[in-house]
């Protein structure tokens, strides 16, 4: 670690920045508008918390596998294989008109997804110098942001040029955006460059993950709080179309408002975290999550949703910056993108449970029905992430010490 610690970092490079922003011009548009689709084309709540549970699993299952072949092979294939192969799939999107095709095209799109994630932030760990790595990580982040607010600014462009209620073929512009960006970020992945290290062994040893208490410890926090953030998933979509009937150019106000406030909150909560320690910032941003169910269940305008959509882009941002950070951290630097894959499937597998909790207590276990339960799951939600999110405080602090 003492000779890792000495290797000096890649310059961020203009390829390096692009990858990053249209990747997450890509994810922003299909994570804000396939539920939504989804609902367009006819699906009830318990499909929309199968769809939720099925992507969240297929885009964390093999992220340890991805992972470990990333730190072996080299991270840049990995990440413009994952986005070539999503291209595909968003383009295929375009053309489903019921709700069980959909499926499946999910699974495979988050599967391809997961061959790009923890290659991605592993990747920005060959970018960013030990004592400066929370700045650092969170001014690329910050930097790759602007592809998302892109990306929504342009929906809003489009969107307000429709007429009527939206349909199903509201959304088909910003799916095709999607899978052109996907695209671009595999060819840009493929102009930047990377640490290639040597490694000590060819196969994976999970006693290195359990054997590292600290990652542990982090992996149990994940899985708990996925469970509690993902209740509230299936129900989002909801709100948006059955209680506040909102257009495309809403919720693309939406995205705008939380992204501009991720772009603000990233470099802040980098800089902090290389001050005070990784820790704070972890327990800030998922306790801040809370606000999003809040907000949602007791919304009588989308305009409520817009003031929430602040505070829940200070989570991201914070949650971006010191999620990634902490990771590598821990990690020893051959098995960095493998300590990535390890915490976000964790998460994925815990909100796979969520998922379909949520959507099973909203539809069989609370008897009011409707709107009406739907406000009460997602109360549950925001009860819940208060709690799991302060359980954090009981995490290792990651912070690497100062040298004299």
């Amino acid at each position: 670690m003492a000779e890792e610690a000495r290797e000096e970092p890649l310059n961020v490079s203009k390829p390096l920045i692009l990858a990053g922003g249209f990747q997450v011009f890509a994810d922003q548009l299909y994570n804000r508008f396939i539920q939504l689709l989804a609902i367009a084309v006819g699906a009830t709540v318990d499909q929309l918390g199968v769809l939720n549970a099925v992507k969240s699993v297929a885009s964390n299952v093999l992220q340890i596998f991805f992972g470990r072949m990333a730190d072996r092979f080299g991270k840049r294939r990995f990440i413009a294989a994952g986005r070539f192969l999503n291209c595909v799939i968003l383009a295929a999107v375009i053309f489903i008109e019921a709700p069980e095709w959909l499926i499946p095209l999910i699974v495979l799109c988050s599967i391809f997804v997961s061959m790009a994630l923890p290659s991605w932030n592993s990747l920005l760990g060959d970018y960013a110098p030990e004592g400066r790595r929370g700045e650092v990580i969170g001014r690329i982040n910050s930097l790759t942001q602007i592809g998302g607010l892109t990306a929504m600014l342009i929906a809003l462009a489009i969107s307000l040029s429709q007429s009527g209620p939206s349909t199903r073929a509201s959304y088909l512009p910003v799916m095709a955006m999607a899978s052109g960006a996907s695209f671009l970020s595999g060819v840009f992945v493929l102009l930047t460059r990377e640490k290639h290290r040597t490694q000590v062994s060819t196969t994976l040893d999970f006693s290195r993950l359990i054997g590292d208490l600290r990652l542990r410890r982090y992996l149990m926090l994940n899985t708990l709080y996925g469970v509690g953030m993902a209740f509230a998933w299936p129900l989002f979509p909801f709100i948006i179309t059955e209680k506040l009937g909102m257009p495309v150019w809403q919720v693309a106000i939406l995205a705008i408002t939380e992204t501009a406030a991720n772009i603000m909150t990233q470099r802040f909560a980098g800089r902090f975290m290389d001050r005070v320690g990784r820790r704070p910032i972890i327990v800030f941003s998922r306790m801040v999550m809370a606000l999003a169910p809040l907000s949602y269940a007791l919304a009588t305008s989308w305009l409520h949703i817009v003031v929430a959509e602040v505070f829940l882009g200070m989570g991201m941002g914070a949650w971006m910056s010191s999620e990634s950070t902490y990771a590598i951290d821990l990690a020893p630097g051959e098995l960095r993108a493998t300590y990535l894959a390890a915490s976000a499937t964790a998460f994925g597998l815990a909100s796979f449970a969520g998922s379909l909790l949520g959507s099973y207590v909203t539809e069989h276990v609370l008897t009011s029905g409707g709107i009406e339960a739907i406000n009460t799951g997602l109360l549950i939600s925001a009860v819940l992430r208060v709690v799991l999110g302060f359980a954090y405080v009981t995490a290792y602090e990651s912070r690497p010490k100062r040298q004299p």
